[in-house]
């Protein structure tokens, strides 16, 4: 009796698969600073991407909170490369269609052959994964990278994060 139900059901046939996905926008190789901006902002942007964040960053990478947050709030100053690629899982965790400003080279910006400073001004937006479908400001401010070049390819060494004329960065 139970051979003849399952027959019934197709549980047997082959089915069709699925044709894949488009994959998430990346840049493989940084040979350009504006491949790491666009792969920076890719990994807010598209949850897939976060397993490629802390490849974005040299080894010795730092990210050193706006003065004013670190007293105001009593962190610490600083915080490293595994700390960063936890913070963006956070993120994606808690918000879905983050989206983080485009980063843009402006003349402001100093590069060399192997060093560059980006400056710029930055918001970060996502929709409450729980309780909320409205988009709100997670961030907001001044940011000032410094990029290394390591074999051939860009990499973030230094996150400077200033607050900008609307108060606290991260809300």
């Amino acid at each position: 009796m139970a051979l003849l139900l399952l027959g019934a059901c197709d549980i047997f046939t082959v089915r069709e698969s699925e044709l894949p996905g488009e994959p998430p926008p990346w840049n493989e190789y940084a040979y350009e600073v504006e491949h790491i901006l666009a792969n920076l902002q890719y990994c807010y942007m598209d949850s897939r991407n976060k397993i490629h964040y802390s490849g974005l960053f040299t080894p010795n990478y730092v990210f050193y909170f706006a003065p004013q947050d670190v007293s105001d709030y009593s962190i610490e100053p600083t915080w490293d490369r595994i700390m960063e690629q936890d913070m963006i899982q956070l993120l994606h965790n808690r918000y879905t269609g983050l989206d983080l400003d485009s980063l843009k080279i402006d003349e402001d910006d100093q590069i060399s052959e192997n060093e560059a400073k980006i400056y710029s001004q930055y918001t970060l937006r996502g929709n409450p994964r729980y309780g909320g479908s409205k988009s709100v400001i997670l961030a907001h401010g001044n940011l000032e990278l410094h990029l290394r070049r390591q074999g051939g390819y860009w990499y973030i060494e230094k996150w400077y994060d200033y607050r900008g004329s609307s108060g606290t960065t991260w809300d």
